[in-house]
């Protein structure tokens, strides 16, 4: 009973913080309202522009992936993340089993055979942006260059998922809230977790440390790989973040006149000149800190494990609202990259606070690497949408 007590108590201390907190603290999941309604509308291979030109291959791939991902799932369950669309885990077990047997060359007949596309409509941010993971040098123990920790999710972090207070207590306010708010237990309450610039980490939260500005990059993307002297990587994958909105740190220095070109090379640069005082205070504009956990890496051609939990495919995955397409979700986007056309098959594994802005908001995953990086940093472009649904399938 004193635990359901604490559940309660934390939940109610929950509501109330969301009825006082500021507007600049908003959660990352806060999204514009939206401009108009999210719908599917079918459609024909022959009216996606592009399609018959496309590389399927990484998204094959990545649709294998996911598959695998959802082998032990309850076959009635829905898909994971959400999502308006997509039936149930069952509906997809066809395309699944036949994926198995595409020859390279074979991709295109196999989406066309198994799969009808939907254009996607509805509001928010239309907008195709990229991401990568990145390759640090890291140490086990801190010096005057790698200063900077890389932090496990603290112990006294809680997260109370207010989309399943919301059914339970059919609270049609609640089902407005962003759908989880994290904090820490003080005695019974639940309290908002320290912004970045009030963390106290225990010392034994560190398992690495590197350059601060090379670890505000990994919290940025989300995950990334860290290279020891002796030649051995790791990965830090993502465990958790404090709650906070993002604010970028680079934008601030830009906007305050510091940083005329907001590039991390620049940022490097600012914060070997400036020291590591005026860097901390920099990042200290970013209340939002992301914690990580240590991982071998088992397969070095494949990228992090996304939201969805497969690990994700260069080229072939996407980040997206989860409120609108579910994880595992087959889309195709049109778009613009350096002034040419990007038009990609890709699968939904992914997510992020700066992504969850409605059905036509994405983040492509480039891959890992400094060249992967560079890439994804002129990765800037709206784009349309559309979405492939196992034949059969009812698009409600």
């Amino acid at each position: 009973m004193r635990h359901i007590r604490l559940i309660c108590l934390a939940f109610a201390s929950f509501v109330a913080a969301c009825a006082t907190a500021p507007p600049a603290e908003r959660p990352p999941e806060t999204r514009p309202p939206e401009e108009a309604p999210f719908q599917l509308r079918p459609t024909s291979f022959s009216e996606i522009p592009g399609w018959a030109d496309a590389d399927l291959a990484p998204a094959l791939l990545a649709f294998k992936r996911s598959c695998e991902g959802r082998r032990l799932r309850d076959p009635a369950a829905p898909l994971p993340g959400g999502g308006p669309y997509g039936g149930a885990v069952a509906d997809w077990a066809p395309a699944c089993a036949a994926a198995q047997a595409v020859a390279p060359g074979g991709e295109r007949a196999f989406f066309e055979a198994s799969f009808a596309p939907h254009i996607v409509q509805g509001g928010g941010e239309a907008r195709l942006t990229a991401y990568y993971e990145p390759i640090i040098q890291a140490r086990r123990a801190p010096d005057s260059v790698f200063s900077a920790p890389l932090l496990r999710k603290p112990s006294d972090m809680v997260s109370v998922d207010l989309a399943a207070f919301a059914e339970a207590y059919d609270n049609e306010a609640l089902r407005g809230a962003p759908r989880a708010l994290t904090g820490r237990l003080v005695g019974d309450r639940v309290q908002p977790y320290p912004r970045r610039s009030e963390l106290n980490p225990s010392p034994d939260q560190a398992f690495a440390w590197a350059h601060p500005v090379d670890v505000y990059n990994l919290q940025i993307q989300g995950s990334g790989r860290i290279a020891f002297p002796d030649g051995a990587q790791a990965r830090a994958a993502y465990a958790a973040q404090n709650g906070y909105r993002w604010r970028s740190a680079l934008g601030a220095l830009r906007d305050s006149g510091e940083l005329p070109s907001a590039t991390w090379e620049n940022f490097r640069a600012w914060s070997d000149r400036r020291g590591a005082a005026a860097t901390q205070q920099a990042l200290a504009a970013d209340p939002s800190y992301v914690f990580f956990q240590e991982e071998q890496i088992a397969d070095p051609s494949a990228g992090p494990r996304g939201a969805a939990g497969a690990p994700l495919t260069p080229m072939g995955s996407i980040a997206v609202d989860p409120a609108f397409h579910p994880y595992g979700a087959v889309v195709f986007v049109d778009g613009q990259y350096q002034g040419q056309p990007f038009r990609r098959l890709l699968v939904a594994q992914d997510t992020g606070g700066a992504i969850r802005r409605g059905p036509l908001r994405g983040d492509v995953f480039f891959g890992s690497g400094d060249r992967a990086g560079a890439a994804a940093e002129r990765m800037n472009a709206p784009a349309r949408w559309w979405t492939l649904l196992p034949r059969g399938v009812p698009v409600a």
